[in-house]
């Protein structure tokens, strides 16, 4: 009998220590996903189809889903100001659109396209210009002889001629990839109007009609947590391309006024480089460096007046005005998250990883609360403090 009472109580104890334990559980769960996720990896091939669909649509939704934030503001305000229903507003908003970018294209192309050529008709002038600076440099101030500066000219002239070659090589057999990239351009500029357009009508209703599949209890919480989603993602995208276009006006105006060439085209390249953050002005800032660097000295002087006039309008004025602080992210966070997403998935990841990341982050958020809540290893979280409005209760990461 004692030996029975024994075994029981020792029975007991396992359980209550690791049967019954929160962090066991934790663990266990943990374990059941990883061994899901190694099946799903083993078995890739049998997802293909499903990566090939999301190939195809990914595109059009991604321009849809930037159109929608711009222009769902202006179908709010028809709707309540200028009292027009909804298929209405959403109509005019989209016809509006497409005629800015028709007469964008036809009056803006044609003159980018004229300076662009411009730029590569100019480069063996550029080269040359830059030759010749060099060699003047050089006999100033002997930093190489003249048998180094022949081997080097060789070396480079066989280099760029192997390049050349390769080049053409490359080309030709890439003409097919061309085709199917011109194909895929095709297929998104028909869809994405489409789904634009009902991203607009039923964009507002899509977290109740996806709510439908998650448990009754937690439907409340999924909705919070969309919510979120869409505030981060929304003020982010529209505070961006707000910012791009003042960063675009400020460089073409700014250049304009030192005089110099090509100020249209290296401002039309400045906006949509600073959706990078951090990064995409530096970029920017190269070819125009270049440029005043070969026209004259006073000429580089006044592009890098203009960069940094630009910098402190950027940073001191226009970023705090308009983004504010919505991604709630320290900038290490939105450096590394810049160097992780484009290794992983190029321009896309560095253009797209910012906003990505803070879904995720709100995401991995709401299931932490959670766990807080349920896992009764926080008695000091209240079950009130998971479901957080937009914009409270975070911590910058």
């Amino acid at each position: 009998m004692n030996k029975l009472r024994q075994s029981e109580s020792g029975f007991s104890w396992f359980y209550q220590r690791f049967l019954n334990n929160h962090i066991t559980i934790l663990l266990l769960n943990v374990f059941l996903f990883l061994l899901v996720v190694n099946e799903v990896v083993q078995n890739a091939g049998l997802l293909d189809p499903i990566w090939k669909f999301i190939g195809i649509a990914a595109p059009a939704i991604i321009v849809a889903g930037i159109l929608y934030y711009v222009l769902d503001p202006l179908v709010h305000w028809m709707e309540r100001r200028l009292h027009i229903k909804e298929s209405i507003a959403i109509a005019i908003a989209m016809v509006v659109t497409v005629a800015i970018l028709v007469l964008i294209f036809l009056n803006l192309i044609p003159f980018l396209t004229k300076q662009t050529a411009g730029i590569i008709g100019s480069l063996p002038q550029f080269s040359n210009d830059v030759i010749h600076k060099l060699n003047a440099a050089n006999q100033q101030h002997h930093w190489l002889s003249n048998d180094n500066l022949n081997t080097i000219n060789q070396r480079v002239s066989t280099y760029f001629s192997k390049r050349g070659w390769n080049l053409l090589t490359g080309t030709l057999s890439s003409l097919s990839n061309v085709v199917t990239t011109v194909s895929d351009w095709i297929i998104t500029l028909i869809t994405a109007p489409l789904v634009l357009f009902f991203m607009l009508k039923d964009g507002s209703r899509f977290p109740k009609y996806l709510s439908k599949v998650v448990p009754t209890g937690y439907r409340d919480r999924f909705i919070v947590m969309l919510d979120q989603m869409n505030v981060k993602v929304s003020s982010y995208i529209r505070g961006q391309l707000t910012v791009a276009l003042c960063v675009l006006i400020i460089f073409t105006t700014g250049y304009s006024i030192i005089g110099l060439k090509y100020a249209l085209l290296l401002g039309v390249i400045a906006g949509p480089l600073n959706l990078i953050p951090y990064f995409g002005s530096a970029i920017a800032l190269l070819p125009a460096l270049i440029i005043g660097a070969i026209t004259s000295p006073s000429m580089l002087l006044g592009v890098v007046i203009v960069y940094l006039i630009e910098w402190v309008l950027e940073t001191q004025v226009l970023s705090p005005l308009i983004m504010g602080n919505s991604l709630e992210m320290h900038p290490i966070t939105i450096v590394f998250v810049l160097l992780a997403a484009g290794k992983m998935f190029g321009l896309t990841g560095v253009v797209l990883g910012v906003p990505g990341f803070a879904v995720l982050k709100v995401f991995v958020t709401t299931i932490f609360h959670w766990y807080q809540e349920y896992s009764a290893l926080y008695p000091d979280v209240l079950p009130d403090e998971a479901l957080e409005k937009p914009g409270e209760g975070h911590v910058e990461i």
